[in-house]
């Protein structure tokens, strides 16, 4: 008995290496086919930098916490400033005021003290009247060539101490028993780093919980399984109410002006981006 054998042939070259449903089927109806060996390799799901599928989306949210104290450090500036016609006879004035009252503040452990600023300069007199010179002077001269000085003007000296303390009655009493050396030009009040940071370990706290409530309401208003964190950052604010400092007329026994401290409110911000896992 003759045999017939039926053999199909796969082209020599392979524009594509899967095939088709239909076409698998057809070749499986004809025959036993041979098929070239495909190697299978599996590829591994992109991920992103936190190790998380792409499949897994993100959230971002913030959380923060705050508290209002009352601050707890004055700087006082106190200033010397005098007017006249030898700029070195000024300068030296000032220069000695200065280092008067420094000494004196370096003595007392509860005051610290640092220079402002410092400037000498020539306030000219536009407003006063020209008095014509006689022609042939040098003044005339001067005024016809146009460099001659305006009409006239004055040299000022003017320096700055500041003095900062937590004890704010003894630096106010400070400013009255200098009075006559340089003279209070402004007081200023702040928040110490030493209070903020007792503030600040506290509000951590408070913020990570507010954070992590946040977190855990997010992820069952939008049904998912949970969460985990991606990235966090945290932020600082301090914000000063708005104050005028409160000052009296000193007496005539240099009592230092009545001040009063306003306060701040510190805030500690947590922002970050967290994964939603599914169910």
């Amino acid at each position: 008995m003759a045999r017939f054998f039926l053999e199909a042939r796969m082209p020599r070259t392979f524009p594509h290496t899967l095939l088709s449903k239909a076409t698998l089927i057809a070749m499986l109806t004809v025959g036993a086919v041979a098929l070239p060996a495909v190697a299978v390799q599996a590829q591994p799901a992109t991920t992103s930098p936190a190790g998380a599928t792409a499949s897994e989306p993100t959230l971002a949210l913030s959380a923060s916490a705050s508290e209002t104290v009352a601050q707890d450090t004055v700087t006082l500036t106190l200033n010397k400033e005098v007017r006249g016609d030898n700029q070195v006879e000024l300068s030296r004035s000032v220069n000695e005021a200065m280092n008067k009252v420094r000494d004196k503040a370096k003595a007392d452990k509860d005051l610290e003290v640092r220079t402002g600023s410092y400037q000498v300069w020539f306030e000219r007199d536009n407003n006063r009247p020209v008095q014509p010179a006689a022609a042939g002077t040098r003044a005339a001269n001067a005024a016809g060539d146009g460099k001659g000085e305006d009409a006239g003007g004055t040299w000022v000296a003017r320096g700055e101490l500041l003095i900062t303390s937590k004890n704010m009655e003894k630096a106010s009493q400070f400013a009255a028993d200098v009075d006559e050396q340089m003279a209070l030009d402004g007081i200023r009040f702040t928040l110490s780093r030493e209070a903020r940071e007792t503030i600040e370990k506290r509000l951590l706290a408070a913020t990570t919980k507010a954070f992590k409530t946040r977190a855990q309401e997010a992820v069952a208003a939008l049904e998912f399984g949970g969460y985990r964190i991606k990235s966090l950052r945290l932020g600082d604010v301090g914000q000063p109410e708005s104050y005028q400092p409160r000052m009296m007329a000193m007496s005539a026994a240099k009592a230092g002006p009545a001040i009063e401290a306003g306060k701040e409110t510190v805030t500690l911000s947590m922002e970050g981006e967290i994964f939603l896992l599914p169910k």
